[in-house]
């Protein structure tokens, strides 16, 4: 069960830094209070101190509380990785959206799992070109590049999905798939089941599986205990 810390600071704490450290959760979402700016360098870099910390408290998982739409490219990428590569494992329960930069962060998580009226977004992001020649020029290869590996995130989240194995698809079917829905749709919208179906997703709070919040860091917990005793 989760604690409530006897402590004056708890709120202050919980509100001003986004973290629950007693219970080992974070909440991610907009740095700023007045407009939903989405991923930016203050959301980065206040969730990569968080983690850190409480990996380096332990190596218990982790439960990251996610309202986020998309935003800066570089910085989701940042976060990615440092979700990607906690030493303590890592869930996303994501709310409301999870749109362009936030769903490929989302794929960074160990577990993914989204409220029952979560919607996934995925389409191309944009790109400003600078006016002198060369740096346009750099400035288009490099967005292509990036391009390539968001693509490739979501074709090896794809690849042992319930439609992929239904489908029988294999990984260039599946990334033929991927490009066709971007290219047919400037918005590639899937609710909950759906990106359930595609591997984009791993379950929905209030199924059977993920009743609750609580059931979701038990459900993390059962799993770890299975694997220590098997090794």
């Amino acid at each position: 069960m989760n604690t409530i810390p006897n402590n004056d600071n708890y709120i202050q704490v919980l509100h001003d830094l986004n973290i629950d450290i007693q219970n080992r959760e974070i909440y991610l979402h907009s740095s700023d209070a007045e407009e939903e700016s989405g991923v930016d360098f203050k959301v980065a870099t206040k969730l990569e101190k968080n983690i850190r910390y409480l990996n380096l408290i332990s190596k218990d998982p982790i439960l990251i509380h996610m309202h986020l739409p998309g935003g800066v490219w570089e910085d989701c990428l940042g976060m990615f990785d440092t979700i990607k590569y906690s030493e303590s494992e890592i869930t996303i329960l994501a709310y409301a959206k999870v749109e362009s930069a936030s769903s490929v962060l989302l794929q960074a998580a160990h577990k993914r799992i989204l409220m029952p009226n979560t919607h996934v977004l995925i389409h191309y992001g944009s790109l400003s070109i600078d006016n002198e020649h060369k740096a346009a020029m750099s400035s288009l290869e490099w967005s292509a590049k990036e391009t390539d590996k968001m693509i490739d995130i979501f074709t090896e989240k794809c690849l042992h999905s319930p439609l992929a194995e239904e489908k029988k698809w294999k990984k260039m079917m599946i990334k033929k798939h991927i490009l066709s829905q971007l290219a047919n749709k400037s918005d590639w919208i899937l609710n909950a089941d759906e990106a359930i179906q595609y591997g984009f997703a791993d379950g929905i709070l209030g199924s059977s599986e993920y009743p609750n919040i609580d059931s979701i860091k038990k459900h993390k917990r059962k799993k770890n205990a299975t694997r220590i005793r098997n090794t």
